[in-house]
């Protein structure tokens, strides 16, 4: 496993290094304006590299037996569709109706070749999910992509969020561009790696579900930050009357990188998923009857930081 995320790295490395200089010379670049973190011009659309090493690392994990044949075609479909919707919207701008349609057609490839989805069982409860669940999962896939987009707003955030063996192949591929994406960035991953991330989480979180019941909860709760951060964003800026579907700062990342800087924002985010979401993840998969408990108080104690943070200006 060793010498595939070292692989990983350095071809990730070496591909963000080439990417990074095309995007400058054709210029496909992040110019600072009224919502940005960042105060210099800087190129985008990074994270299509990791995204197609990631795509050849689960064709080559297909082809040795370690993935499903239907779960790969799923994802190496899906896959592609998001990254180069991504690449296509960082290149040269594409309409909300646009993208929404094809994370949609990403998403419904991706859950329709996985097959039926598995029932959720927390202790005593078990849900079965029926025909219903591939319209939440369909959704769900959806809702995942354009999290990691709107998250990914400060440099190296989506990435130090991102650190199974499909996973490591994962952190090694995104490690390598965090190479380049360390703060002061020099290249950002764009809507080609944000929403690609979003996929793969949700892509994982589903397959290793599927194998193991006890799966789901540990992973939700992994995504905690950003889903909580994004989830009660969005809800309060609805209840506001705000333009919800417009560009904004009121993430409290976005709040926190402005007062703090983008590097401690970044380490703070890989310590909280180390020191306690890891060890809850873990308590949740080895004690399957308090997954469902600690994956609301989670998610609760997350979103009142998040409004705290969002509202300490007002």
């Amino acid at each position: 496993m060793m010498l595939s995320l070292c692989l990983a790295f350095v071809l990730s490395c070496a591909v963000t290094g080439w990417i990074r200089s095309y995007c400058l010379a054709h210029g496909i670049v992040d110019r600072p304006n009224h919502r940005s973190s960042h105060d210099r011009i800087v190129a985008r659309g990074g994270g299509i590299g990791f995204s197609f090493i990631f795509l050849a690392a689960i064709v080559v994990m297909a082809l040795q037996g370690s993935v499903s044949p239907r779960g790969a075609v799923g994802f190496t479909g899906g896959g592609c569709i998001v990254a180069l919707t991504g690449w296509t919207d960082d290149r040269r701008g594409l309409s909300a109706l646009s993208r929404i349609i094809c994370h949609f057609a990403a998403s419904t490839w991706a859950v329709m070749w996985m097959g039926t989805i598995p029932a959720l069982s927390f202790g005593s409860i078990t849900w079965q999910w029926g025909w219903f669940g591939q319209f939440v999962a369909i959704t769900a896939f959806a809702w995942m992509i354009n999290l990691y987009n709107f998250m990914d707003g400060t440099d190296a955030l989506a990435g130090m969020a991102s650190i199974g063996y499909a996973y490591w192949l994962l952190a090694g591929s995104v490690a390598g561009f965090l190479f380049w994406n360390w703060p002061p960035a020099r290249i950002f991953m764009g809507d080609a790696g944000s929403g690609f991330l979003g996929f793969s989480f949700a892509w994982l979180a589903l397959w290793c579900a599927m194998n193991d019941g006890r799966v789901f909860a540990a992973v939700a709760i992994l995504m905690s930050i950003f889903v909580a951060d994004a989830t009660t964003t969005l809800l309060r800026r609805i209840a506001k009357g705000e333009k919800w579907h417009e560009p904004h700062r009121s993430h409290a990342y976005q709040k926190l990188a402005r007062a703090l800087g983008h590097r401690p924002v970044a380490l703070g985010v890989a310590a909280i998923n180390i020191l306690v979401l890891g060890p809850l993840a873990w308590v949740a998969w080895m004690r399957p009857g308090t997954g469902l408990f600690l994956l609301v108080a989670t998610n609760a104690a997350l979103s009142m930081f998040v409004l705290r943070v969002r509202d300490a200006d007002r």
